[in-house]
């Protein structure tokens, strides 16, 4: 596991920890933040609700492993709220890619975590990222029958399947920036058996 950490920190992480799986927080509300209100990839991306499995299957599932790696990457981005004034397309244009940079950077590094985690034994290792996948410009959707276009690199997030992100980095001493001036910082999980 040691080496998942390092892994972990020569691949761009900001923070990596090794925790016992009994300190991941999961509850069914968060599933509800991404039907209230409405996130864009609700229903119609494959690996967003409606088209998980339930949060309670999710969380039996969990106790089955004894142990996990969270890791976490800091983006130098304004995430601040800005609720209160109007978002002009041009600073939307400005900001995005800087978004979508740090969100595939934590999509990579969920997956080569994971599959440096099965190389050395632990062939149960599952990665959940942090927001929803942005592997492909415009999702298959589930109504269309098509199969994903990255199976093996695709992962749903800790989000979407009840993971309490803040309060299960609370719980084990990591800093969470949601909104932020300067930085924000995005999580990313694989469990380990």
């Amino acid at each position: 596991m040691r080496e998942l950490l390092q892994i972990s920190k020569e691949n761009g992480a900001t923070d990596a920890k090794i925790i016992d799986t009994n300190d991941i927080v999961i509850d069914k509300r968060v599933r509800l933040k991404c039907a209230i209100p409405l996130c864009s990839g609700y229903g119609t991306q494959l690996l967003c609700p409606p088209n998980l499995m339930p949060v309670d299957e999710f969380r039996e599932i969990v106790k089955l492993y004894k142990k996990a790696l969270i890791i976490q990457v800091e983006a130098d981005v304004d995430s601040s709220d800005k609720s209160d004034q109007t978002l002009t397309d041009e600073l939307c244009e400005r900001l995005e890619p800087k978004l979508a940079e740090w969100r595939e950077q934590l999509h990579y590094l969920v997956n080569k975590v994971e599959t440096s985690a099965f190389k050395r034994g632990f062939y149960l290792a599952a990665g959940l990222i942090g927001g929803d996948c942005c592997l492909c410009e415009e999702c298959v959707t589930p109504q269309s029958k098509e199969a994903c276009r990255h199976p093996f690199e695709s992962r749903p997030s800790m989000e979407a399947m009840g993971i309490d992100v803040h309060k299960t980095c609370q719980k084990i001493g990591l800093p969470l920036a949601l909104s932020s001036k300067e930085k924000v910082r995005w999580t990313g999980l694989i469990l380990l058996d």
